[in-house]
């Protein structure tokens, strides 16, 4: 279970994680700021479950490492703000305001997700991991955001269906993961596994005969 989240902490080289990296130190951080670090945080962390989750169930025989899952939910999340804010009063100036900027947050997030998920198309790109960490930070986004709803019926409403959200959407991928995924005995042994398909991979990992 622990392989569930320590991908997001390994990058495929430089390039993987500059970019990464780079998404997070500007839209994660601005994101953040205008959520705190509690909601980002749960946010970040279960839609990167969530990614390896999906990751784990549609590309089984992939080896698949990198935050990009996690940086999705953060979008996911952003999108369950906008859709939780959507009936926030317009009648004051500062209202119209924050609509306005929703608004604009709202096609800059579908642009990036468009962008990401065109990329899916490329080869050892988990597509999988973006689609998942994008729906599971939907989810968990519902959660939180519900809370700021100032309709008190509807903020109970929609943090009911953020809970169903959650547990109808883990339950089903856990339960599917743990008894319906079969990958490949090649994964037994990572060495092999890129040698095979990398002519040029050499595998370091293994002490020699003479090692302690």
């Amino acid at each position: 279970s622990w392989r569930l989240i320590t991908p997001i902490f390994l990058h495929a080289g430089f390039i993987h994680l500059v970019c990464n990296v780079s998404v997070q130190l500007d839209t994660g951080a601005f994101y953040e700021r205008e959520w705190g670090s509690k909601i980002w945080l749960i946010i970040y962390i279960t839609s990167a479950i969530g990614s390896s989750i999906l990751s784990c169930c549609y590309m089984p025989d992939q080896i698949s490492v990198g935050s990009s899952g996690a940086v999705m939910g953060l979008f996911g999340g952003k999108l369950a703000e906008v859709f939780c804010r959507q009936r926030e009063s317009q009648k004051t100036e500062q209202g119209r305001i924050a609509r306005k900027v929703r608004t604009e947050q709202l096609s800059e997030t579908l642009c990036a997700v468009t962008v990401v998920m065109i990329f899916g198309f490329v080869p050892y790109v988990d597509w999988a991991a973006h689609l998942g960490g994008l729906i599971y930070g939907f989810f968990s986004g519902m959660l939180c955001f519900s809370t700021w709803i100032k309709t008190r019926n509807y903020a109970i409403f929609w943090f009911v269906v953020g809970i169903i959200l959650n547990v109808l959407g883990y339950s089903i991928a856990l339960s599917y993961m743990y008894n319906s995924v079969d990958p490949i005995d090649d994964l037994n042994d990572v060495c092999e596994y890129y040698k095979r398909n990398f002519d040029e991979y050499e595998c370091n990992c293994q002490l020699g005969d003479d090692g302690p």
